[in-house]
């Protein structure tokens, strides 16, 4: 009889969004590279379980989350380049055709149509918006596994005492380099 392994089921379709999502992930070999897959082999799993383009959720994500910077009260240009964006002209034309209006006035919203309802939502990278689209198997997978790695996490966070939470654990570091220092556990939590 063959024994039964406890091992988690692997999720490709979040291993291909987390290298589309990936800061160095600049093209499609690079994300490609990252997921261990070749260019044509990666985008096509990707549309088939986003129903996106890599290149054109990647630049789409990144726009909304240049949105969300903006009107946190980032300056179109540090938004521009935290983007990819080689110049503020380039983006401004992106941002203009995307969202309909020029980065210097404030979007309602910083979320742009999705295909696959999957946005950027901070602090983490993407926020799945089931209203857009039903919802897909694959979808729900990729959402059970964030739900409870959050479970797990705020689960060992309950027994922090209140000196650990504020303490400083790791000068210097920044997770996200478009969200800021996160140097205590405080700070992750903004």
């Amino acid at each position: 009889m063959a024994a039964m392994t406890t091992e988690p089921r692997r999720d490709r379709l979040r291993e291909l969004l987390d290298a589309v999502l990936d800061e160095d992930s600049t093209s499609l070999d690079a994300m490609a590279g990252r997921a261990f897959a070749s260019p044509y082999h990666f985008a096509r799993e990707l549309r088939r379980g986003a129903g996106e383009p890599p290149v054109a959720m990647r630049r789409r994500v990144l726009l909304e989350r240049a949105a969300w910077q903006i009107r946190r009260g980032s300056s179109v240009t540090d938004a521009a380049f935290a983007a990819g964006y080689q110049s503020v002209e380039g983006f401004a034309r992106a941002y203009a055709r995307a969202f309909g209006h020029p980065p210097s006035e404030p979007a309602p919203s910083h979320w742009l149509p999705a295909p696959n309802g999957i946005h950027f939502h901070p602090p983490t990278s993407v926020w799945v918006h089931t209203t857009e689209r039903p919802t897909d198997p694959v979808t729900e997978l990729m959402v059970g596994h964030d739900l409870d790695d959050t479970r797990a996490l705020l689960d060992e966070a309950k027994g922090v005492g209140d000196d650990d939470y504020r303490r400083e654990h790791l000068p210097g570091t920044t997770l996200l380099t478009w969200d800021g220092p996160d140097t205590t556990l405080a700070a992750v939590r903004r």
